[in-house]
């Protein structure tokens, strides 16, 4: 199915789960990524969700938990619990291996948290308490989980919750939640915390799908109409077989969730900061010029994120291993006014010219980089 998953490469093909034509290269820009990385099994995602199936054969994974006192493992416990494993496979699922579809980040793994508990009647309506959360995030902080992913909501708030994500927020964690299928200028909660980042979703030609939210806080948009996944195998989940076409904010979510994934593997020193700001960086821009709060910072671009990553020791200038006399005879040559912006290496501080305090940044990390 990867012929039909646009959001990772569009060539304005008529997909098995779209209704018309899209419009060429609005996608990520994943083939082109993947030429680089396709993530690193080291830097897992968490999902935040109803459960994974866990032997899914078309899913990067490792084991999951379960914190309902289900005993589930990580995956699915009622026959309703089918929103996680589409989740996933946005992320993670498989590459190259002539099966299914592929996630954004297909090298990179998932760790399945089961936080939600699907009520029976199968509406999409669950359970949970905030307790779950707060425990999940410090499970994934203790397996060093660097990306998560929540596409869910709730109808209430939680200090205990908004310390969590606060606290691994600081502590490298960068995360993502989906931000609502009401059709709303209110972002959901959590997506709506500042510590979280809140998707949109987009259709094929690159507009906000009609269902999603939008608002203050947004921070970025992504794939979320006519998506192509995985589902639970056989007679269990959404439909017949393996795969299904998906919509909502909630597939959007883990499409972000797997770029900074994608970023991590790069270079996996930088902190959630670093990499949120890699992302706005490389965004590409729709609507009003710079960001606004129908698509954020704009359409996430797996590839060009890559690029934006920033090499682990900008101050070696001459790629030596070590910053030394040769770069700051380097930063001296070039003194003065940047001829234009990104093409003045020594220019540390951004500020269009390298001087004074480019080279007080340079002594400060004078020897062998880290």
């Amino acid at each position: 199915f990867f012929g039909s998953a646009w959001g990772l490469h569009n060539t304005g093909q008529n997909g098995a789960c779209q209704n018309g034509a899209g419009t060429p290269d609005m996608d990520m820009d994943a083939p082109k990524a993947w030429d680089v990385t396709t993530g690193d099994p080291n830097i897992p995602v968490l999902i935040m969700d109803t459960g994974v199936q866990q032997n899914h054969p078309d899913i990067n994974q490792i084991a999951g938990e379960d914190f309902t006192g289900q005993g589930g493992g990580g995956g699915p416990v009622n026959e309703c619990d089918n929103h996680g494993t589409p989740v996933a496979g946005c992320v993670s699922s498989i590459i190259d291996n002539n099966l299914g579809t592929v996630g954004v980040a297909p090298g990179s793994r998932v760790a399945s948290a089961r936080i939600f508990i699907s009520n029976n009647s199968c509406n999409g309506s669950w359970s949970a308490q905030f307790s779950w959360g707060v425990d999940a995030l410090a499970w994934a902080e203790a397996m060093g989980v660097r990306v998560t992913n929540n596409s869910n909501y709730y109808g209430g708030t939680s200090s205990a919750l908004e310390d969590k994500y606060d606290q691994t927020r600081n502590n490298g964690m960068i995360h993502f939640a989906s931000a609502g299928n009401n059709s709303s200028s209110n972002i959901t909660y959590p997506a709506n915390l500042s510590t979280v980042n809140a998707i949109a979703a987009l259709d094929d030609d690159g507009n906000l799908a009609p269902f999603s939210n939008w608002g203050t806080g947004l921070a970025f948009s992504a794939p979320g109409l006519d998506i192509v996944t995985t589902d639970r195998t056989g007679s269990d989940g959404w439909v017949e077989g393996d795969y299904v076409c998906a919509w909502g904010t909630s597939f959007a979510s883990p499409y972000s969730a797997g770029v900074a994934a994608l970023v991590l593997s790069v270079e996996s020193s930088l902190d959630a900061f670093d990499v949120e700001q890699v992302m706005q960086e490389s965004s590409v821009d729709l609507g009003a010029p710079g960001y606004d709060t129908i698509f954020g910072w704009g359409f996430v671009n797996a590839h060009q994120a890559i690029l934006e990553v920033p090499p682990p020791c900008p101050w070696d200038l001459d790629d030596s291993g070590d910053v030394g006399v040769k770069d700051m005879l380097f930063l001296l040559g070039t003194w003065g006014p940047c001829p234009k912006k990104g093409d003045c290496p020594a220019d540390f501080d951004g500020d269009g010219s390298v001087g004074v305090k480019d080279l007080l940044i340079l002594l400060g990390n004078w020897g062998p980089c880290p």
